[in-house]
């Protein structure tokens, strides 16, 4: 999953003689950084073990040879940010506008307007530090609150020697009169290398601005501190993070650095509102937290019976046994744990089982149409008596396309609390050890029975098809295999046709697209390369056509998410369409190069 160290395992192992490429391509090199720029990608940080050099070396740019794009790209990419610092000395070049003047207004309601270039490309040309102003102007202060650029693209140019261009994603946000307002744009940067690369020019590929209106914007306003107050374990337990409990707790209690834990709401006590369960890494305590009528949640933990101190992956809130309230069904890491709501919120286990992986999330649905609920359970990796040494991302061959996995679980419901394993005998044994991050049923063929599309880390995505109770995979047939870093799906009608249309949460990798289309990283692997671009792209949205899917990610804009661990498809303004929220992020302690 960590797309640039992955790759260069996999660059390793390729063909070092250069692919078969035009003669144009042929000619076209990357500028050679001086031998001061290239020492200070490589710290002195003293001996290290010989085997540990080998795998640092594959990670540094400057130290791989053949990689003289990626320390080019990292050079002019910190010399970009330090151009935007406000404070900058700007040097005396020429630039497009970076906000254009031919804006035009493609979306507008009661909260805010959108706002988007009609050209996307201008012949005036202005002094950077005055293009800079303009594209600032929006906010009162005279510049943003937060800004993030991306380097998606680097080409060397073909003429004069010594020219490169990359491209940049633009994100900037801050502070109006009316609220926050934010500003998406791509350019095209041009640049003459040297220490620091100079830069010569910038083009604006396209952009937008998204303004809150006068008493609008969506107005979300962070309560959590309000809402937690009664509850001192929340303070104490889980705002102190991560990296806070790694260095107090045994790590075979189940605690990790990716912490991948989730919630689930629903009535524990049945007094009409909804819940708070919070899975926790092992060593902690699980926690539910009901609400008071006053807003605020209490933590009733451990009187309810549930302040499990197993590592729990995700948890459901479900009434398994038809009797009107909400039950529990848990992954807890290599078991499957119910437990039965007596109505006030006390719950009892019914049953705990072995799994034959590490199970990360669960879904609910009456696949076979008795009358109950049924239980899907993604698992990740194997068994440890069967990979000892998986470690946090597993061992998957080959890591874009792999299927050696743990296995995923059908449980079914047979009624008064039985529960059977019904995955080989309904057919989801079937390309069933792909890595899976997240499952979610839906009827996307409109039958009247619930089908499963499974989000694969590793693996392609799997979508089962339901006949009459028996499953099989339709992913490839219907266009939504997605080789991705699949974490989450989520289904929506996003087109408002009375279709469900999945949407899958991946990896949008600045890195992985620039080295994808360089001529190195094409040496061997001429016959995948386009599955590794798509790997790098982010974000899928596939629209439902009834004979089938189409993809149409790029078309509406839904692929940059950064990297996506989860989304919903929710109706954030009340329109009648609806929107997707993306939850993104990823690891970011200050790397100390100390493995």
């Amino acid at each position: 999953m960590v797309f640039l160290i992955l790759i260069s395992h996999l660059l390793s192992s390729c063909d070092k003689k250069s692919a078969k490429t035009n003669s144009a391509e042929k000619e076209l090199r990357f500028p050679n950084q001086n031998e001061l720029l290239t020492k200070a990608y490589l710290p002195d940080k003293g001996p290290r073990d010989a085997a540990i050099e080998v795998i640092l070396r594959r990670t540094d740019a400057a130290a791989d040879e053949g990689w003289d794009s990626e320390v080019v790209s990292d050079a002019a990419h910190q010399r970009l940010e330090e151009l935007l610092d406000p404070e900058a000395s700007l040097p005396e070049i020429l630039v497009q506008p970076l906000r254009p003047s031919d804006l035009q207004e493609s979306y507008t309601d009661e909260l805010l307007s959108v706002w988007r270039s009609g050209k996307g490309t201008s012949s005036t040309k202005l002094p950077l530090s005055q293009a800079l102003t303009s594209l600032r102007a929006i906010y009162p202060s005279g510049t943003e609150d937060k800004l993030k650029l991306k380097t998606y693209n680097i080409t060397p140019s073909k003429s004069p020697e010594g020219m490169f261009n990359t491209k940049i994603i633009y994100f900037a946000s801050g502070k109006t009169a009316h609220g926050t307002a934010q500003q998406n744009a791509r350019w095209h940067c041009s640049w003459r290398s040297g220490n620091p690369p100079e830069l010569l020019g910038i083009k604006l590929i396209d952009y937008e601005e998204i303004l809150p209106k006068q008493g609008g914007g969506l107005n979300f306003d962070d309560v959590t501190a309000s809402v937690f107050k009664e509850a001192p374990s929340f303070q104490d337990q889980l705002m102190l993070g991560i990296d806070h409990w790694r260095s107090r707790l045994q790590g075979d209690f189940g605690i990790d650095v990716n912490g991948l834990q989730g919630i689930s709401l629903g009535d524990a006590n049945g007094d009409g509102l909804d819940d708070i369960y919070v899975c926790q890494q092992g060593g902690l305590p699980n926690k539910l937290y009901v609400r008071n009528l006053n807003g605020t949640l209490k933590d009733v933990s451990a009187e309810s019976g549930v302040d499990w101190m197993e590592l729990t992956r995700a948890v459901l809130f479900v009434d398994l046994d038809n009797d009107g309230d909400q039950d529990l069904a848990l992954a807890q890491g290599w078991y499957w744990m119910l437990m039965e709501n007596n109505g006030a919120g006390i719950f009892t286990k019914r049953t705990e089982t072995k799994a034959p992986s590490n199970l990360h999330s669960l879904a609910a649905a009456d696949y076979d149409l008795d009358g109950d609920l049924d239980l899907y359970f993604c698992g990740r990796n194997p068994a440890r008596e069967l990979n000892n040494s998986e470690g946090i991302l597993g061992q998957p061959i080959p890591y874009h396309d792999a299927n050696n996995g743990g296995a995923n679980l059908l449980i079914r419901n047979d009624g008064n609390w039985h529960f059977s394993d019904a995955t080989v005998e309904c057919g989801l044994d079937v390309n069933n050890t792909r890595y899976s991050y997240a499952c979610s049923w839906a009827d996307f063929d409109l039958d009247g029975d619930s089908d499963l599309y499974v989000a694969n880390d590793f693996g392609r995505n799997n979508l089962y098809l339901n006949r009459n109770g028996k499953f099989i995979d339709v992913a490839g047939s219907q266009g939504v295999e997605d080789m991705s870093a699949g974490m989450s799906i989520t289904w929506g009608d996003y087109n408002n046709d009375g279709r469900p249309d999945p949407y899958i949460s991946n990896m949008f990798s600045s890195a992985g697209n620039r080295i994808t289309y360089q001529r190195k990283f094409r040496s061997g692997i001429e016959q995948e390369i386009e599955a590794f671009r798509r790997h790098a792209r982010g974000n899928s949205l596939f629209a439902n056509i009834g004979s089938g899917f189409t993809d149409v990610s790029e078309n509406a804009a839904v692929t940059m998410a950064r990297w996506a661990w989860g989304a919903k498809f929710v109706d954030l303004n009340n329109d009648g369409w609806e929107d997707i929220y993306v939850a993104n992020g990823f690891i970011t302690t200050e790397d100390t190069g100390d493995l």
